[in-house]
Formats: structure tokens, C-alpha cells, sequence
């Protein structure tokens, strides 16, 4: 039986349960490739860093689906839940969680459009009985604005993969699909580039970014590509540190330092 069919039985036995439903799209687009929306799908480590209103715990997983425990702030509240999310095909996730009264299946298919761009389309199913299907239009506006939310900081993410790809860089994959194991191993240099896509002039510029008076604190040079440096000048010693983070391509101009330490943000 195929991903496709099983959504779609999934989806059968629900209505067959008794349970109604009402469905919506929201669809967001940009310059990066459908694997990096898989890569940040399946990045469970990312939300305690990145995401103010999401975090999650992972319980179980395989390689392609994980459960996890989920807090999300909703309004002024922070809802606990269980979630399911497992590939359902090719460039396509399937997420199933059950808040309240209701029950939510959230699927998600990326796809390139053009050579650069690719379009990300959710579907979101709410199923309950028909009396708290009334309120579905309330239940829209709040995953709407929940996703507008996390969007923000996901896209970034996203965005920053398509920039480097646009330098040569690209991505180490092992199959077809990423794991969500292949997403926790952190000390993993993914990154994947050759010498010929280094450019002298670019990277030969400096641009100092802090003074203290008259002299100079901070500055950078380059660009945030693997020959971008951060300096960074205390008590008369300088240490230069790497502006971009070999394991996902993170710019590291704004990272934070502790006692000689980066932190990847």
C-alpha cells in the first residue's frame, strides 16, 4: 500500500469514527531547496534555540517518524501534546496530534518551482463532532497565526541554505530522504564545497564592526562563507574565529562568545 493511500485511510477511518471535519492551506515559498525544508522538518534540535512559542521532547523514533511530547504557546496559554510526524512520501511530511476536542492531520508536501524557488503547501484537516466544528474559524486563526510565527524563524533557516548554495556550497545526504537521526549529530561537518568556488576579492574585504574610542574591537572579513573570518581583539590579543559553522552552514558573525568559546546560535 502506498504513503499516499495510507493518509488517505487514515483520513477514511476518522470520518468513520463519527468525527467531521473542515481543512485550510497556508503555503509559504523561497530561494532553497526541498531538502532543506525535509532537513528542517526533521531537525529535532533546532526549536529550544530558535523558536520561542514551539519546543519539543522526543519520546520515540525510527528513522523516518518520530512521537514527541510538544509544548506550543497558543494565545497567552502553553498547550502540552503529543504529536506523530512520520514521512508520508517523497518531499512530504504527515503530522497527527490531538488538542482538545480536536483532532489535527497536517500535511505537508515541498516542491521546486523554477530553478532557485520552492513552494511549501500545509494542509491542515481538524476533525471533532459538528458542535465544536463551529468554532473552526476561531481554530483557523489560531494556527495561522501559530505558523505566521514559526515561519518567521524556520524561513530563516531555510533562506540561509539557499544563500550558500547560491556560492557552491551544498549539503552531505546520505539517501534520498534525511533521517532524524542524521539531524542530531551536531559535530558533523555536512557542509560540502571545493577550493575552486573561493573568490580573492570577496573574501579580502574587512569591515569593522565595534570600536572602543579609536580602536578597533571587532571586525569581519569576507563574507560568511567557509573563508570568512570574525576577529576579535581583547586586553591587545587577537583571536579570529570562523564566520560560518561547518555543520549546517549557520552564520556565526553574531554568535555568541564565552570565555574564547563560540557558541553555534
Amino acid at each position: 500500500m502506498s504513503s499516499i493511500k495510507n493518509i488517505k485511510s487514515l483520513l477514511k477511518s476518522l470520518q468513520k469514527s463519527g468525527l467531521d471535519f473542515k481543512s485550510f492551506q497556508l503555503i509559504s515559498s523561497g530561494e532553497f531547496d526541498p531538502e532543506d525544508v525535509d532537513w528542517n522538518f526533521k531537525d529535532t534540535l533546532h526549536p529550544e534555540f530558535v523558536h520561542d512559542l514551539f519546543s519539543t521532547i522526543p519520546l520515540y523514533q525510527t528513522d523516518y517518524s518520530i512521537t514527541s511530547i510538544n509544548t506550543l504557546k497558543i494565545l497567552f496559554f502553553h498547550t502540552k501534546y503529543i504529536g506523530f510526524q512520520f514521512d508520508s512520501g517523497p518531499n512530504e511530511m504527515t503530522y497527527l496530534t490531538k488538542i482538545g476536542p480536536f483532532f489535527i492531520v497536517v500535511n505537508t508536501e515541498f516542491y521546486k518551482n523554477g530553478a532557485s524557488k520552492t513552494d511549501v503547501i500545509t494542509t491542515y484537516r481538524v476533525f471533532s463532532n459538528k458542535l465544536f466544528l463551529t468554532i473552526f474559524p476561531f481554530v483557523k486563526w489560531a494556527i495561522t497565526k501559530n505558523y505566521k510565527n514559526l515561519m518567521i524563524d524556520d524561513m530563516q533557516m531555510r533562506k540561509r541554505k539557499g544563500e550558500l548554495r547560491k556560492l557552491g556550497i551544498s549539503f552531505a545526504k546520505k539517501n534520498e530522504r534525511y533521517t532524524f537521526a542524521e539531524t542530531s549529530k551536531l559535530n558533523k561537518k555536512n557542509c560540502v564545497y571545493t577550493l575552486s568556488i573561493f573568490n580573492r576579492s570577496r573574501s579580502s574585504k574587512v569591515l569593522i564592526t565595534k570600536k572602543d574610542g579609536t580602536s578597533v574591537v571587532e571586525f569581519l572579513t569576507g563574507i560568511s562563507d567557509p573563508w570568512g573570518l570574525r576577529g576579535v581583539i581583547v586586553n591587545n590579543k587577537l583571536a579570529l574565529y570562523p564566520r560560518m559553522y561547518d555543520h549546517e552552514g549557520a552564520c556565526l558573525d553574531n554568535a555568541i562568545l564565552n570565555k574564547n568559546i563560540m557558541s553555534c546560535p
